[in-house]
Order: structure tokens, then C-alpha cells, then sequence
């Protein structure tokens, strides 16, 4: 699908999520109906589109948290109202001609989209500068700050570069103001838990399909390793090698992981597999796989994300991961375990 022409940040969308060159994070900092600022991983966005571009039927959901259905370009998907799913209540809401952009993602390989009013930039953010939320809303995944005056300041110069210049010399001067950062709060969301919130029943179907086959236990006296973050993704692992029979060992991010590699020896020589997330604070994915590495060239590494742009997946089996499986796929992820630790 095509990505939206309307606007010269959206424009630098492909640029920009080459963060994975880097292992940054790209976040898309937007706004809806209130002053909040909202972010999510671009790694996680599939397109933005305007809204106008869409065809949207209200009514067809008995769903509270479903706006409408959308179809763009011959895909159809359901549009989720963000705002009502974090508690925001007020009819305005409801209201589609009170937002201008969809953000198109993918839950289960399914197209889904959320309106916005406006894409305020795309900021570069390390693990490091991710903070976790002391509060106990668990539908924010992190809480970062965002500097909104960089795009308005490169737009600017942008329009006075074209000038002539003669005109250039005179006028072509980045004033105070435009210097000053513009620093806010950005809250980072959790977009897995909103999708199984709003979607329980294809979660549920996926286990419960994945339950039906009644795998066996898998044969090995190896460990494994799972890094996780996110409590919607760890529910589902944890019933997916409920009855596998395996010694797991699970950690909230690479950081944890990397101090009990160092601090146990001897423990990690019975590591069978490692199954990570990318999206991670303090250390993610990324530098996960290229720490394994710098041990270990054979220890199988999984990366279980929800995160589809190609140049992540590119990027991680370029550093030596061995394997990509999508989240919330129960049967893929343990017949990949089961290959890469059960003795024959």
C-alpha cells in the first residue's frame, strides 16, 4: 500500500525509518483531540493515509471501540476509536470529521487504523531514553519527551532555502526561537494491548486453535530464554509452553538478560534457545542479538515481534538472528522452539 503524499514530514517516512541502521527507535509523535501527545513505533505502522482518501461505513461493529469499517485501495480494515480505549468518553470523539490522518497497523496480519488529527514529527529515540510510567495505567508503554519545534524549524528553512540568494544572505537566519527546543511529554502506547482489548477474540482464537493440536511436551534439558516487556505478549507465551515441559527463564528486557548471562556461567551453557522482542527499554532487541553473538555464534535466536517493516526483519538476520515470528502466533513459535531444541 502506498504511503501519503499530503504533507513533507510524512514525505521523509521512508528516510527516517532507517533508524534500524542505528538501533533507534523511530517514534511517530501525533495528536487527536486534546492537548496529549501520543507516540507509537513506526517500526509497528504499516502507512498513514488521509482520511478523506478512505471509504468508511459507521455501524457495522457492535463493538464500543470500533469507530467504523474503512476500505483503502481495495483493503478493508475496522478503525478503532483510541481515545474511548484509554477512557476518553467525550461524543466529540466519535466524531471522524474531527480527525484528518488514519494510522494504518497490522494486528495478526490483519489491516487495522486509528484516526488522529495531526502527525506532529518523527523523533530518533535510544532505549536509554524511554522511561517506563510509575503509574499503574499499563496502556502507556513508555513515557519519552519529544522536541515538536524541530519540524516546524526544518519546514522553514526549507521554504526560505528556495529563496534567491541575494535574499538568503539577508534573511536566511535561524532566529532564537526557532533555536529553542520545544520539548514535551510523549506518551509511547501500548498498541499490542489496545488491539487485544479491542480484538480479545483473535488472541483467543489463535490459542485455542493452537490448544486443539494438543503438541506434546518438547524433549530437552535445555533452557530457554524469553525476553519480554510486554504483559499481553507474555500471557500469551507463557500459555503457549505452559505444558512443553521446558525450564524457562523470562526477563523484561536485554538489560536483565545480559546481567544474569554475565552473573551465571555456568547456567548459560544449558541455554537451548532465545526468543526476544525488539521493541525493549533499556536494552532492546537489537543490541540483545549482538551481544548473543559476541559469545555465541550457534545459540538459536528468535525474534517475536509485532513490528513488520522489512528492514527491521532485514536488519536482525543480517546480526544473526535466526528466525522472525510474528507475535501472537503460538503454533509457529513453539514448532520453531521445538526445531531448534528437542533432541532427536
Amino acid at each position: 500500500m502506498e504511503r501519503i503524499e499530503d504533507s513533507d514530514l510524512l514525505k521523509e517516512l521512508d528516510d527516517m525509518t532507517m533508524s534500524h541502521k542505528k538501533n533507534m527507535m523511530q517514534i511517530a509523535a501525533f495528536q487527536t483531540m486534546t492537548d496529549a501527545i501520543y507516540g507509537i513505533n513506526i517500526a509497528k505502522i504499516k502507512e498513514f493515509a488521509m482520511i478523506k482518501d478512505a471509504s468508511i461505513t459507521k455501524g457495522m461493529s457492535d463493538n464500543p471501540n470500533i469507530m467504523g469499517m474503512a476500505v483503502l485501495r481495495g483493503h478493508p480494515f475496522p478503525l478503532v476509536n483510541m481515545l474511548k480505549w484509554l477512557g476518553n468518553t467525550d461524543p466529540e470523539n466519535e466524531k471522524l470529521e474531527n480527525y484528518n490522518i488514519l494510522v494504518l497497523t497490522e494486528f495478526n496480519q490483519s489491516l487495522v487504523a486509528f484516526p488522529v488529527s495531526k502527525i506532529l514529527t518523527i523523533a530518533s529515540k535510544s532505549s536509554e531514553d524511554l522511561e517506563r510510567t510509575d503509574t499503574t495505567d499499563n496502556k502507556i508503554t513508555y513515557i519519552t519527551r519529544i522536541d515538536t519545534n524541530k519540524a516546524r524549524s526544518k519546514k522553514r528553512r526549507k521554504k526560505r532555502g528556495k529563496r534567491a540568494k541575494a535574499e538568503e544572505a539577508e534573511k536566511v537566519v535561524i532566529t532564537r526561537n526557532e533555536e529553542e527546543s520545544d520539548e514535551k511529554i510523549c506518551f509511547v502506547l501500548d498498541v499490542e494491548k489496545m488491539l487485544d482489548e479491542v480484538f480479545p477474540e483473535i488472541s483467543g482464537h489463535k490459542l485455542h486453535d493452537f490448544e486443539a493440536l494438543g503438541k506434546g511436551k518438547i524433549k530437552s534439558r535445555k533452557t530457554l530464554a524469553i525476553l519480554e516487556d510486554s504483559p499481553v505478549a507474555i500471557k500469551i507465551l507463557e500459555k503457549t509452553f505452559e505444558h512443553s515441559g521446558l525450564d524457562i527463564l523470562y526477563f523484561n528486557n536485554g538489560f536483565e538478560f545480559k546481567a544474569w548471562h554475565v552473573k551465571n556461567p555456568e547456567k548459560v551453557k544449558d541455554l537451548g534457545c532465545v526468543i526476544t522482542d525488539v521493541e525493549m527499554p533499556m536494552m532492546d532487541g537489537y543490541k540483545v542479538v549482538e551481544y548473543i553473538r559476541s559469545k555465541d555464534k550457534k545459540l538459536p535466536i528468535i525474534v517475536n515481534t509485532s513490528m513488520s517493516n522489512i528492514g527491521v526483519v532485514k536488519k536482525l538476520e543480517d546480526m544473526g538472528a535466526n528466525l522472525f515470528v510474528p507475535k501472537t502466533e503460538p503454533t509457529k513459535i513453539y514448532d520453531a522452539v521445538t526445531r531448534f531444541m528437542e533432541v532427536e
